[in-house]
């Protein structure tokens, strides 16, 4: 009998303090409820969510392409594009280098350059030189062709602006080219 009224004097002395924490109580247990019930299932399927395409694009790395499908997918496929763009443009200071490979390129194919005009510019909206060449060699239609096909297999940056051909009196033909590649600005001297 002593402990009910030691509680009958609890509640007449404290009965504010207990039901505040009876509240505290009842509280805590139905945010445990939510929390096990509706916060920890979306947690998890978002992690699930999240570990799949994390997975996704690990794989589309290895494989180095296929068709993205994700927004990360794509992102990725984006910077390994720009990343190898960057590295296909040289500096400047390779300016002499691709002189010199149109000049082998001819020599391979028994075609002789005498002359080449350029012209250069920066980009608007890039920080890239653009360069204009224009030159012509003279030779025979196969002797033409194994060079114009030798550009095309260049690593380098070469876009084939313009082509002319016109028949020579001795039965060969005179190529003129125009071409444009790009250069990342940096140190002009060789």
């Amino acid at each position: 009998m002593r402990f009910k009224e030691l509680l009958k004097l609890l509640w007449k002395v404290h009965r504010g303090s207990l039901l505040f924490l009876g509240l505290l109580l009842v509280l805590n247990i139905a945010l445990s409820v939510a929390l096990e019930q509706f916060i920890a299932p979306q947690v998890s399927a978002e992690e699930g969510r999240f570990l799949r395409r994390q997975t996704e694009v690990r794989q589309l790395l290895r494989n180095q392409g296929g068709s993205a499908e994700t927004t990360e997918q794509l992102y990725v496929l984006a910077s390994q594009d720009f990343s190898k763009f960057e590295q296909a443009v040289p500096e400047y200071r390779e300016f002499t280098g691709l002189i010199e490979e149109l000049l082998v390129l001819s020599s391979r194919s028994r075609l002789n350059i005498s002359q080449i005009s350029y012209a250069s510019e920066m980009l608007k909206k890039s920080p890239l030189l653009k360069f204009d060449l224009n030159f012509s060699v003279a030779g025979d239609y196969e002797q033409v062709k194994k060079f114009i096909y030798s550009l095309e297999q260049s690593v380098r940056l070469i876009t084939i602006k313009q082509i002319s051909l016109q028949s020579e009196d001795n039965e060969g033909v005179k190529l003129g080219l125009s071409l444009e590649t790009l250069f990342r600005p940096g140190s002009r001297e060789s």
